[in-house]
């Protein structure tokens, strides 16, 4: 990265970059990622000798951004819009084509949520394949050409300028292998007047130094657009640790709840591992194979009778058994109360992860009253993704306007629907607005647009079509 820090100053004059929150970043990865983290490398002192012990470890973090991402950017979740046209080219006529699916938008957006919610921010960026340029980097109309999107993770994301927490220009990294050459390959999008300017550079992986670009890859494109390409998605957690208008991760302040967590865990491990039964047998009633090998009677299936010769039996020549106590129980309450804090610190509420067999299952109404954090939490969420999905799609629509010379409404009005079924009882509600239909304060396409995601227009004629066969 800090060849990269290097060529933003040299090149555009960008000195505003938080290095250090960089490795902030890389922390949070490290416990993501499950792996690298020096809390669970440790050293045992037995008063023989010192080994080496690596904790085990729950993971914890990985699945509190699972559950987020599967909270917010569901396969429920949906952009819509009243603008035939608009909806054909983002969804296609089933809703699972057009722009989104071609890029398996949803997938990947539920996959860049998860890791925006560990690592604090995420980006998606467009590029269009097959753009025509003119001379000076100017994009032509290009009718032939094809949106793509790129999903960016947080170590690769660099903004270079923003107004509040609005990033307005952005450089983004990735890294390309082209003939067994690796290199890092660097985005910027700049704002000027005319619009915003995206310059490529690519760097040498093994020699820190500029190299040409792959072919297919313009070095210059000037949009003309005055929507930026690219949109920042990110918890809805102020970031207390820098002044980079980037996110923190929604475990950032729970690093140590993380530790007590795996530090139970281990112990719970190990509790089973030491606690094993042993029988202390003594060399007397050993027997030996033809090799000199003294083995125990057990070892050959000899369990009911065994020649010990004619020495006396006596209670020192016995066997003795060793069975140590297990702690489960002291354990399993270590390991859950640590989930209860958890739990609490990143938003979902207490006690949402649960391992007591014995709880009474809960209806979803009893669920949701029971967890009015969680309600609160992803409906603050759902405020920070829902502008980012609506910016994302009108830059869409705009290039499809202006760049593949489509008819299409770039200032048609979009909404998001998330899917709040998971933290609201569905069921209810939809009888309570079947209710409300019934004594006339609710129209029948309003119902319909609410429930089955359809456009007014086709919401008013499905229920005309319904009167007729009625």
């Amino acid at each position: 990265m800090e060849i990269i820090f290097s060529y933003l100053k040299r090149r555009f004059g960008y000195d505003n970059i938080d290095r250090a929150f960089y490795r902030t970043i890389a922390e949070w990865e490290r416990w993501y990622s499950g792996n690298g983290t020096d809390f669970h490398r440790t050293r045992v002192n037995n008063g023989l000798t010192v080994t080496e012990h690596t904790l085990s470890k729950m993971n914890m973090a990985k699945k509190v951004a699972e559950d987020w991402a599967n909270l917010l950017m569901n396969e429920r979740t949906r952009l819509d819009t009243e603008d035939e046209a608009a909806g054909i080219f983002l969804r296609g006529r089933n809703g699972n084509g057009g722009v989104l699916g071609s890029n398996d938008f949803w997938t990947r957006a539920n996959r860049l949520t998860e890791q925006a919610f560990a690592l604090g921010t995420g980006a998606i960026v467009l590029r269009l394949e097959g753009a025509r340029v003119d001379g000076t980097g100017t994009l032509l109309p290009s009718p032939e050409g094809k949106i793509r999107m790129d999903f960016v993770t947080a170590p690769n994301i660099i903004p270079l300028s923003w107004s509040g927490e609005r990033v307005t220009e952005a450089a983004f990294a990735g890294n390309i292998t082209l003939l067994g050459e690796s290199m890092t390959y660097l985005q910027i999008h700049r704002k000027e007047a005319e619009g915003y300017v995206i310059d490529s550079v690519c760097f040498s992986d093994r020699t820190g130094k500029q190299i040409p670009l792959p072919e297919g890859i313009c070095p210059c494109i000037r949009t003309k657009s005055s929507l930026p390409w690219f949109v920042i998605i990110k918890p809805n957690i102020v970031n207390n640790l820098t002044d980079l208008p980037m996110g923190i991760s929604v475990y950032a302040h729970s690093i140590d709840i993380l530790k007590g967590l795996d530090l139970c865990y281990d112990s719970f491990d190990m509790e089973f591992f030491l606690g094993k039964k042993m029988v202390f047998l003594r060399k007397d009633l050993m027997m030996q194979d033809s090799q000199g090998q003294l083995y125990a009677p057990q070892d050959c299936n000899r369990q009911l009778f065994m020649y010990i010769g004619d020495k006396n039996v006596d209670g020192d020549l016995l066997p003795r058994e060793f069975n140590p106590s297990l702690r489960v129980s002291d354990h399993a309450e270590a390991i859950q109360q640590h989930l209860n804090y958890l739990s609490c610190k990143c938003g979902f509420g207490d006690r949402h992860y649960r391992f007591n067999q014995n709880d009474t299952p809960a209806t979803a109404t009893e669920i949701i009253s029971g967890n009015a954090t969680l309600y609160r939490s992803v409906r603050k969420h759902e405020l920070l993704l829902e502008q980012p999905l609506i910016l994302l799609a009108k830059a869409i629509l705009r290039i499809g306007e202006t760049v593949l010379n489509l008819p299409l409404n770039s200032d048609a009005k979009l909404a998001v629907h998330f899917d709040d079924s998971i933290i609201e009882d569905r069921t209810a509600e939809q009888q309570r607005d079947m209710d409300l239909v019934d004594l006339g304060l609710m129209l029948n396409w309003e119902f319909r647009m609410k429930y089955y995601g359809e456009t007014e227009e086709t919401a008013k004629a499905r229920c005309e079509e319904a009167k007729k066969h009625a």
